[in-house]
C-alpha cells in the first residue's frame, strides 16, 4: 500500500511539473543586438562618421522576418528624467537612417545591418550632449520584441579641440575678484573640479613637494603630494576635511579631477570615479573668498607650490555634481547651467590679457605673465 501510495504520489508530481512547464511556455523574442548588458552605445566624433545598428533573435528563423525600427524622440526626455541627465535629441538634418527596418534571413538570427549615420555637425551646439534613441515598433512574424531591449540609445560625445595652459612650474593664475566676495564666502555645498595633465611631480627629497592645483590654501584646495602622502596623490587640504586619493596619478595623461562637498562628506573623483571621502559635517562653510595667501588661484598657493602642468577647464558650482554630471561635462559646460558659480575654460586670453569667467559674472582670471605657454588637447581623451 505504501508502494502504490508513494507511486502515485510520484506521478503526480510529475504532471505538475509537466504542467507549470506548459504554463509557462518560451517564446521567443527579438531585441537590438549587444543590449543585452545597457542599452547606451557611446559614440565619440568630431565630424561626419557613421555606424551599424542591427536585431538579434533569439533562435534562427525558418523564414525572412523584417523588423520595424523608429527614431524615438520622446525617449531622450524619458531617458533624462529617469538618470539626471542633460542629453538632447540630435537636431534634425544632421542624421539618416539607410532604412526603416531590419531582415532577419532564414537561417539566421542576426540581421543585417542598418546603417546610422552623421551627415552634419553644423547646426550642433559646441559641448552639448545628444542621444538619439532607436525603438523597435513590430515584426512582420507577430515574435514579440523583449522589452528591456526594445529601445537602444546612442550617445553622441563631440571631441573638442581646444587648448589648456602649460604652467610649466612658473606660471599660475590668479583671480582677485574673487577675495572678499560675498558670492564665494560660506558655501554649505560646493564643487570645485578642472582638468590636468602633469608634466612631473615633485622629486621624493622635496618638503613639502605639494603642488597646488585650484583653491584655496588651509580651507578648500585640490593639490598633488604632502608630507603625509606620495607626489603623484591628489589631497584636498584645509578646514579639518582632508582626504588623500588612493589612485596614484601618472604624468602625460589627461585627468578630469573633482571634489564635491555636499555638506557631509567631501569625495574626491578622478575621471568620475571615486577615489577618497572624508567626514565633512560639522566643519565650517567653504570660504573660497578668504584673502589668506593671496586666496584664489589655479596652480599657486602658499605664495609658491607652483605645479608642473597644463590645465583646462576649471569650474566652481555651489550644488553638489553627481558621478555621472562630471564625466559628461568635462568638457564643456553650459555657461548658464544651475549653480554654475565661476567657469574659467583656460583657452586663450582676451583683449585685456585676462582669462574670462563665462558665467558673466566678471571675476576673470589673471596669468602671472602673458608670454604663455599654450597646448592643443581634444577633450575627451577616447582610447
Amino acid at each position: 500500500m505504501k508502494i502504490i501510495r508513494f507511486i502515485m504520489i510520484t506521478l503526480a508530481t510529475a504532471a505538475l511539473a509537466a504542467g507549470c512547464q506548459k504554463a509557462i511556455g518560451y517564446e521567443d523574442v527579438v531585441y537590438f543586438t549587444g543590449t543585452e548588458n545597457s542599452p547606451v552605445t557611446n559614440m565619440y566624433i568630431d565630424g561626419p562618421t557613421s555606424m551599424g545598428l542591427s536585431v538579434t533573435s533569439s533562435s534562427k528563423l525558418s523564414s525572412d522576418m523584417s523588423v520595424s525600427v523608429v527614431v524615438d524622440e520622446a525617449a531622450v526626455d524619458a531617458y533624462n528624467a529617469a538618470h539626471g541627465t542633460a542629453y538632447k535629441m540630435l537636431p534634425e538634418g544632421s542624421y539618416s537612417l539607410s532604412s526603416d527596418s531590419f531582415t532577419i534571413s532564414a537561417g539566421s538570427n542576426v540581421s543585417q545591418p542598418v546603417t546610422f549615420d552623421i551627415v552634419s555637425m553644423d547646426d550642433f551646439e559646441e559641448g552639448a550632449l545628444y542621444c538619439i534613441p532607436f525603438s523597435l515598433t513590430g515584426t512582420s512574424n507577430g515574435m514579440k520584441i523583449l522589452e528591456t531591449s526594445q529601445t537602444t540609445y546612442v550617445m553622441i560625445n563631440q571631441i573638442i579641440t581646444t587648448q589648456g595652459i602649460n604652467l610649466q612650474q612658473s606660471n599660475y593664475v590668479s583671480f582677485p575678484t574673487i577675495t572678499n566676495n560675498a558670492d564665494y564666502q560660506d558655501l554649505s555645498v560646493c564643487t570645485m573640479e578642472i582638468r590636468v595633465k602633469m608634466n612631473s611631480f615633485y622629486g621624493a627629497t622635496a618638503n613639502p613637494g605639494i603642488a597646488s592645483v585650484i583653491g584655496v590654501e588651509e580651507n578648500f584646495l585640490l593639490r598633488f603630494g604632502d608630507i603625509s602622502c606620495d607626489k603623484n596623490q591628489l589631497q584636498l587640504a584645509g578646514r579639518g576635511a582632508s582626504v588623500t586619493s588612493s589612485l596614484h596619478f601618472s604624468t602625460d595623461r589627461w585627468y578630469h579631477i573633482a571634489v564635491v562637498d555636499d555638506g557631509s562628506t567631501a569625495t574626491l573623483y578622478a575621471d568620475g570615479e571615486a577615489v577618497g571621502s572624508t567626514d565633512s559635517s560639522g566643519k565650517d562653510p567653504i570660504n573660497l573668498a578668504w584673502d589668506y595667501m593671496d586666496g584664489f588661484h589655479v596652480g599657486f598657493s602658499e605664495r609658491g607650490r607652483l605645479m608642473d602642468g597644463v590645465v583646462s577647464e576649471a569650474r566652481v558650482w555651489t550644488r553638489a555634481l553627481t558621478p555621472t554630471e562630471l564625466v559628461n561635462n568635462q568638457c564643456y559646460v553650459d555657461p548658464a547651467s544651475e549653480g554654475l558659480l565661476g567657469y574659467w575654460r583656460l583657452d586663450s586670453l582676451n583683449d585685456e590679457n585676462k582669462i574670462v569667467d563665462m558665467t558673466g559674472r566678471g571675476n576673470d582670471g589673471e596669468p602671472s605673465s602673458t608670454s604663455l605657454t599654450w597646448e592643443e588637447l581634444k577633450c575627451p581623451v577616447v582610447d
